[in-house]
Parts: C-alpha cells; sequence; structure tokens
C-alpha cells in the first residue's frame, strides 16, 4: 500500500511539472525556436556540460572522502557512476537517487547502506548551507531587484512559499528537534536494545551514526570545503557558458547570473522530477526583469535545462547498468 501511495505522489508531482512547463510552452512558436536553436553557439554549450561534468567528478570525490573517513574504501569510478545513476533517477523519481546511489554503491563495494546514507546527510547538509549562504548574499546584494521580483503580478505569493527558509525559528526548532531525537535514543539506546524487533534497527541507527560521523573524521577538512564550494562554482558556470551560447542572454552582467543561479536554485526545491516546470519559469521570470524577453528567456531555459539534464540522463542510464552488472557479478563471485 505503501508503494502505491509513493507511486501516485511521484506522478502527481511530475503531472504539475509537465503541466507547468505544458503552460510555459504551449503557444510558443516552433518556427521561432527551431530558428534561435540554429543560432546557437554549441562550443559554449559544450563547455557548460563540460563544467557539469566537472561537478560530478568532484561531488564523487567529495564522496568517496567521506566513505573513506568511515573506515571504508570506495571505488572513483564506481562512486562517480553512482552519483551519475543518482541524477538519472532524480529526472524519474524526485529524491529518489539519493537511495539508489547508496544501494548500487553498497552492492559493488560492500559498504554498509546505512553508513552510505549517513554520508549522503552530511553531503546534502553542508549543500543546504551553502545555497543558503548564497542566498543570503543575493538577497543582500540585490535587494532591489528581488523586491522588484516579488512585486511583479503573479509573483506575490512565490515568497511566501519559501519565506520559512529564511526564518531563524525554522532553523531553531528543526535543529532543536534533531539534537532532542538523537539524546533521547541515546540516553535510552539500553533499554532500546532490550527490545527484540528494535534490534536490528539499532544496528542499522549505529551505522547510521557511523556516516553521520564521517565528517568529523575527514583527513584533509580544508579539501573537503574546497571541494564542495568548487561544486557551486562549476554549477554557476554551468549557468554562464549557456548565457553566452544564446545572443539575448549574452551580454548579461555578472550579477544576473548569480540572481538567475540562485532563483533557479530554489526552484529545484520543488519536489518535481529535475526541476521540470518551476525551474523553467523562475529562470524566464527572472531574465525579463534584466530586459531579455519573454519568449526568448524560454527559449533560453529550455536549451539550459535540457543540455545538462539530457547529459545526466544518457551518462546516468549507463552507469545505472554498468553498476547492475558489477553489482550481479559481485554476487555470483561472492
Amino acid at each position: 500500500m505503501k508503494k502505491f501511495i509513493n507511486a501516485i505522489k511521484y506522478v502527481i508531482f511530475l503531472a504539475i511539472g509537465v503541466a507547468i512547463f505544458y503552460y510555459i510552452y504551449k503557444e510558443f512558436d516552433l518556427q521561432t525556436l527551431k530558428a534561435q536553436i540554429n543560432n546557437i553557439n554549441w562550443w559554449w554549450i559544450g563547455a557548460s556540460i563540460a563544467a557539469g561534468l566537472a561537478s560530478h567528478i568532484t561531488r564523487s570525490m567529495r564522496w568517496q572522502m567521506l566513505i573513506t573517513s568511515t573506515g571504508h574504501t570506495a571505488s572513483l569510478p564506481r562512486t562517480f557512476c553512482s552519483v551519475m545513476s543518482m541524477y538519472f533517477t532524480n529526472l524519474i523519481i524526485p529524491r529518489g537517487g539519493e537511495i539508489v546511489r547508496c544501494t548500487a554503491l553498497a552492492r559493488t563495494d560492500n559498504i554498509p547502506f546505512a553508513v552510505l546514507l549517513g554520508t549522503v546527510v552530511v553531503e546534502r547538509t553542508v549543500d543546504t548551507v551553502l545555497m543558503l549562504a548564497l542566498v543570503a548574499v543575493v538577497v543582500v546584494a540585490q535587494i532591489d531587484f528581488l523586491k522588484g521580483f516579488f512585486a511583479v503580478p503573479g509573483h506575490e505569493g512565490m515568497l511566501d512559499k519559501i519565506s520559512f527558509l529564511f526564518s531563524p525559528w525554522f532553523w531553531v526548532i528543526g535543529i532543536i528537534a534533531g539534537i532532542s531525537v538523537v539524546y533521547l535514543i541515546w540516553r535510552y539506546r539500553n533499554n532500546i536494545a532490550r527490545v527484540r524487533f528494535m534490534q536490528p534497527m539499532i544496528g542499522l541507527l549505529i551505522k547510521f551514526g557511523d556516516g553521520l560521523k564521517s565528517i568529523a573524521h575527514l583527513e584533509r577538512p580544508m579539501v573537503f570545503i574546497a571541494e564542495s564550494l568548487f561544486i557551486y562554482v562549476t554549477y554557476f558556470l554551468m549557468l554562464i557558458a549557456t548565457f553566452h551560447s544564446f545572443g539575448p542572454t549574452d551580454n548579461l552582467s555578472f550579477g544576473a547570473g548569480v540572481t538567475t543561479f540562485t532563483m533557479g536554485s530554489l526552484a529545484m526545491l520543488a519536489p518535481v522530477q529535475g526541476g521540470i516546470g518551476p525551474w523553467h519559469f523562475m529562470v524566464y521570470e527572472t531574465l525579463a526583469l534584466y530586459g531579455v524577453a519573454l519568449a526568448d528567456g524560454k527559449i533560453f531555459a529550455l536549451i539550459s535545462h535540457t543540455a545538462n539534464n539530457g547529459f545526466c540522463l544518457i551518462v546516468g542510464a549507463v552507469c545505472l547498468v554498468y553498476l547492475t552488472v558489477v553489482g550481479k557479478k559481485r554476487e555470483v563471485d561472492v
């Protein structure tokens, strides 16, 4: 029953994304799109994809570093394939990629799934902190622009939907609740351990905790921080390269790139596969306030999203097949 409910949920989220996408492009002139695509500088698109590949490799190296700090060893090629499998899965099932990448690497490199999941939580926490820091910088630097964006008719309710992210109470309550749960489990761990059906869960929690503690046992913490920052730099470079590939966005300022990148990142918080729909909307609406015509902004969003997600779709599918074959082979060898 639970699987059925999850399946329905994913279908609904996908339908919402497709509906938004259809609404954006339903009246789009295909001849105009074809003409604009013919004028794209594909060398810059290649540069954007190369920047994306650099980010994926760096994310794999960072994850490998966390895994190593738990006392396990992971192959970098298989770690990379697991990361690409995550991106592939996220384009089909929102947030499902994290489970897939942990499951795949657990099978191929004989690492406990719970440990891997703990390292992923560390990863995502670091990414969230960096994104919030970026948002804070953009809010301070582009406050007048943001006021204009949310004042546009139709945008008024958007601020209310994401304002909780900027509320100190949201983070204070979340942190206190998390610490309280951990403390209670630790405080009554002996009593919990005596309950027979809880024993397997306790074992999983211990391994999960080992994964969380990976951040405290890093041999090169400064390298980890540098890699985390580099991932976001390459994400930004992906967008800037696509700017230069398209005439109407070629001459936009650095500030326009930072703001567009940030607004697109906020759109990715929506539980929709690959940000389909919400990402396009946020990007072309942001570009419009920098003087880019809506039609051109829509084409830019379509080009940027399709190029980089298309790469993830193709490479991720190949990597997932590879990991499946390697995993089966290892099971046979065992």
